[in-house]
């Protein structure tokens, strides 16, 4: 009887095997994608990511730059899946007529299946933005500037206070930590004060920066996402004391949910509009299961991550390249010095965008920022597609990181320097379609207005007030691995902050 059942096992392994091999011959030989070049590796199996990111934990946008100078512009990076490089592609894939669902696997690794993000049919995704587009819309941010102003002013006072005592402030987490802040007052009129913790070490902004490199445990290992996400939370705490504050969060915002769901008429408490008051309006649930209680928890992290690590990281990139060319700096700060005369009277949003030089860094910073860093991925439809001029398959994965349009050198002449005045030259009027920080098309981020606000009065107000100086960082700190958004593991930004009085 023991040995039947170990033929049996062996049999069945040994089927498995065959399986895949056959799979994979015909991966690389038969498979409509077969003409595209690429790693053979890549051609054959899914599993080449999972070496390459999981494994070897290597950067895959550094990878794919790598593999486009030796295969060309169209690389198979997997049995179904192409990335391209030519900037026009870009356009291709993600222009605003296009109605493509997104890549079921990608998306899925973030446990927000019922988010805005998560979505993967568009008709749903525009159901769910229609709904939430009134609370970002321009006019709407125009009437929370503030609130925004607020959150800056709050953010100067800790990094003056660290200075007082002699100390340089982390600004990676402090900016993070001004974005969640920022994030969570505006979206669900609450907040963890992150600001406030001692050198901006808040729970939840470590938790969330430790989560990054998850995310391929995630995105590679259905089973492990599902398994750690269904644990309720005095496990996951146990099990992962790294993302405590990221548990905790879930705890906070689950609670939120439910009380909002529950009893409604507290909203009438909060100071400003919710994503709630959007989400749990009687006319838009209609018993609609893409506004189920659940959909609410998703969006709320949705909101938090896309809010919370983006303009972060934006700003912290554009600030240390500000720091490390003083002749930029002292202009910059001239510039909003003429535009904030009065230091107790600072200009509007308005005023700040017709800034020529300050509008210019913003857009060079998100230009350089790596941003939403990996390809965000798209489904041919069944028509086919013609991208880059090639005729792609029906039902081909197809992507490109924004990194490849901004750093080509093609558009951007010199693209590796932090070069503000690129986006006032004479010639830069054809620039603008190239700035892809926010993604194009249907599915391009909702939080777009809010976030252009936050640096608008951010790098104005840190200008302004506060007179900064790096504390021995250089461009090698800034060094990143794509975990879809970047994760820096080496030493962060820190910055001296003395403040201005006048």
């Amino acid at each position: 009887m023991e040995e039947g059942k170990i033929y049996l096992l062996v049999i069945s392994i040994l089927a498995f095997v065959a399986y895949r091999v056959v799979q994979g011959v015909y991966n690389v030989f038969l498979h409509p994608l077969s003409r595209f070049p690429g790693p053979r590796a890549a051609a054959a199996t899914s599993w080449w990511k999972t070496y390459v990111e999981v494994v070897r934990q290597e950067s895959m946008v550094h990878v794919l730059v790598g593999l486009h100078k030796v295969y060309g512009d169209i690389v198979r990076v997997g049995p179904n899946e192409l990335h391209f490089a030519n900037p026009e592609a870009y356009h291709d894939i993600y222009r605003s007529e296009l109605r493509w669902d997104k890549e079921a696997k990608l998306y899925e690794s973030f446990g927000e299946d019922r988010s805005s993000f998560g979505l993967l049919r568009y008709g749903d995704a525009k159901q769910r933005k229609e709904v939430l587009q009134p609370l970002f819309s321009r006019r709407a941010i125009l009437g929370m500037q503030e609130l925004v102003g607020e959150k800056v002013d709050h953010l100067v006072q800790v990094l003056v206070k660290n200075q007082a005592v002699g100390k340089s402030s982390d600004m990676l987490f402090a900016l993070r930590c001004f974005t969640v802040d920022m994030i969570l007052d505006f979206c669900f009129a609450k907040s963890v004060d992150a600001m406030d913790e001692p050198d901006f070490a808040a729970p939840i902004v470590v938790a969330m920066d430790n989560s990054l490199p998850t995310f391929h445990m995630f995105h590679h290992f259905p089973w492990f996402r599902k398994t750690i996400l269904s644990l309720p939370p005095w496990l996951a705490l146990k099990a992962s004391p790294e993302t405590a504050g990221l548990t905790q969060l879930q705890v906070i915002l689950g609670k939120q949910v439910k009380d909002v769901t529950t009893s409604p008429s507290i909203l009438e408490a909060s100071p400003h509009p919710t994503i709630y008051h959007r989400l749990l309006d009687p006319k838009v649930r209609n018993s609609n299961l893409l506004f189920e209680d659940g959909a609410l928890f998703d969006e709320a992290l949705t909101m938090l991550f896309a809010g919370g690590v983006t303009v972060g990281d934006t700003s912290m990139t554009g600030f240390f390249h500000i720091l490390d060319q003083p002749t930029l700096y002292s202009a910059l700060r001239s510039e909003v010095l003429k535009a904030w005369p009065n230091i107790n009277n600072p200009p509007t949003l308005e005023a700040l965008e017709s800034l020529p030089l300050l509008t210019a860094t913003i857009k060079e910073s998100l230009r350089v920022a790596p941003g939403a860093c990996s390809p965000l991925l798209r489904i041919v439809p069944p028509t086919g597609a013609t991208i880059n001029g090639t005729f792609i398959p029906a039902s081909t994965i197809v992507g490109m990181s924004s990194f490849f349009v901004h750093q080509s050198a093609a558009i951007f002449s010199d693209p590796g320097t932090f070069n503000p005045y690129r986006w006032i030259s004479p010639d830069s009027s054809g620039l603008e379609k190239w700035l892809v920080a926010f993604s194009k098309g249907p599915r391009s981020c909702l939080g777009m207005n809010l976030a252009w606000c936050e640096l608008y009065l951010l790098y104005a107000t840190l200008l302004r007030r506060v007179e900064m100086r790096l504390d021995g960082t250089k461009r090698e700190d800034l060094e990143w691995r794509d975990c879809f958004t970047p994760f820096y593991p080496g030493r962060h930004l820190r910055v001296f902050c003395e403040g201005v009085e006048k």
